[in-house]
């Protein structure tokens, strides 16, 4: 066993009896979640999944997801966690893209992958195999240099993109984060995180690997997170800055016994020094960092002890090393100049499943080129300045603009279109679409398009419509810095 699926099984040796994870009042111990880890695996096998065959998952947060992540693992499959938001058409897609072989899924999504069409083998929640202490899983004798993960994020061309990563990558991400925050198996981790994103499955890999008890949310709730937090001691909350700010302005903030907080951690989103204040008010250092899929989470972290360093990212991950070069010419830029980062350690991507001309632009010889501007101060620090791909992150979910345009674009009564991100005081960005439309488009038509075609954190908050052309390039790009303007002159922050 060479994956992440091995630390379940060492944990249940050491300590079989204290709790690994719990969600919805669903406590499993090291024991139950190895033994239903084997009994996953051994009916993935029974239907045919072998070595390098995709398992899907699209669940919720919930212990069997967990069990499913490590299942898959166990006979040397490919993981593929499923965007719990997705469309019908997102989902075919997603699926089709993949070569999903088989769906590990909760019953509530029956109605969407009715609809997708698709007709791949599914596992329900429901049904899920029973524990089988007497019945170890299988070994696919799979190595760590193996293919052993694929997740999606949105394209710049507007299509589903799938990284790839080896069954290694996460392993690293894990203990890169158990060391720079000093993880250990007495620790209590409350997370609202969705498993089926990077960040999501970096934490259940991390409390997989330091032996802590997991307490996941099936969706976020500002007072119910409180609550947890005081009810299991929890030592660890992790969510996205948005989550973070509204267990700030909960009324129940400054009276919510978390004596046993010793630290919150964000990311995913800038991170206001505001925020920052208010957690440590309360003595709660809120730590922030830097990654992204294609890096399998790694990149920046800024420790505990540097909490005060408003706006920074921190320092480089414990096995990642970074370079700043310049965007037009690739050469390492001078101390003090924003460059563009550029990634390298045994966290970085295979690449982009089937698509090998994207994948040699993005990983180079001299590392992954992430398309993030930055600079480093005189003490080491890092700090995020822009995004050169010109991504949207909403609620800590990313957003390509490309994607929401071709949707927008294909609405009847839209002749032109762009997106582009703005400030908002509870999602950190928005996404507004300013579009060139007929007499008569209605906005709100518009919007119900879009929901139909989008998942709901992709889809336009709001619609500035407009008659005149958008002013392009020579080359026909359309200028986004008077898009950009535009929508922030005309739409209300939310």
């Amino acid at each position: 066993m060479s994956g992440v699926d091995w630390w379940p099984r060492r944990w249940a040796d050491i300590q079989p009896d204290r709790p690994a994870v719990t969600c919805d009042g669903v406590t499993l111990s090291w024991a139950e979640l190895d033994r239903r880890i084997d009994a996953a695996a051994a009916a993935f096998a029974d239907l045919d999944v072998s070595r390098g065959d995709r398992v899907g998952c699209l669940m919720h947060n919930c212990v069997e997801f967990v069990i499913a992540l490590h299942a898959a693992s166990r006979i040397g499959a490919i993981f593929v966690p499923i965007n719990v938001r997705y469309t019908p058409g997102e989902l075919r897609r997603a699926l089709d893209h993949a070569g999903v072989c088989l769906l590990a899924a909760d019953d509530g999504f029956a109605d969407l992958i009715a609809a997708s069409g698709t007709g791949i083998a599914i596992v329900w929640r429901s049904a899920w195999p029973s524990a089988s202490p007497a019945a170890p899983g299988p070994d696919a004798g799979a190595g760590r240099d193996d293919d052993g993960y694929l997740l999606f994020t949105s394209g710049s061309t507007g299509t589903p993109r799938a990284v790839l990563h080896s069954r290694g990558a996460f392993m690293w991400t894990a203990m890169d984060t158990v060391l720079i925050h000093r993880f250990n198996r007495d620790d209590v981790m409350v997370s609202p995180l969705p498993a089926c994103f990077t960040g999501g499955l970096n934490v259940v890999t991390a409390l997989a690997q330091c032996g802590g008890h997991l307490v996941m949310m099936s969706a976020f709730d500002a007072g119910e997170a409180l609550a947890l937090i005081s009810a299991y001691r929890g030592t660890i909350f992790h969510g996205v800055p948005v989550m973070c700010q509204r267990m700030a302005d909960h009324p129940d903030w400054e009276s919510a016994d978390l004596s046993s907080l010793r630290l919150g951690r964000t990311g995913a989103a800038p991170v206001s020094s505001g925020l920052m204040q208010s957690w440590l008010r309360r003595g709660i250092p809120l730590t922030q960092g830097f990654g992204c899929t294609e890096s399998a989470g790694a990149g920046f972290t800024l420790p505990a002890e540097n909490a005060d360093r408003f706006g920074k990212c921190g320092r480089p991950s414990f096995y990642t090393d970074v370079s700043l070069v310049s965007p037009a010419t690739g050469e390492p830029v001078a101390p003090g100049e924003v460059g563009e980062i550029v990634l390298r350690g045994p966290s970085i991507m295979r690449g982009y499943w089937r698509e090998p001309e994207t994948t040699a632009e993005t990983v180079r010889a001299d590392g992954l080129h992430t398309g993030d501007l930055a600079f480093v101060d005189e003490a080491g620090f890092y700090e995020i300045v822009g995004r050169s791909k010109d991504l949207i992150i909403t609620g800590g979910l990313n957003v390509f603009p490309a994607e929401v345009e071709h949707v927008v674009k294909s609405a009847p009564g839209v002749r032109d279109a762009a997106v582009v991100g703005v400030p908002s005081e509870r999602w950190g960005e928005q996404v507004v679409a300013v579009v060139v439309a007929e007499a008569g488009l209605d906005p709100e038509t518009l919007l119900a398009y879009c929901r139909a075609e989008l998942a709901d954190y992709k889809c336009p908050k709001s619609v500035v419509v407009r008659h005149e052309p958008l002013t392009r390039t020579a080359s026909g790009k359309v200028v986004k810095a008077e898009v950009r303007a535009l929508a922030l002159a005309t739409t209300e922050k939310r």
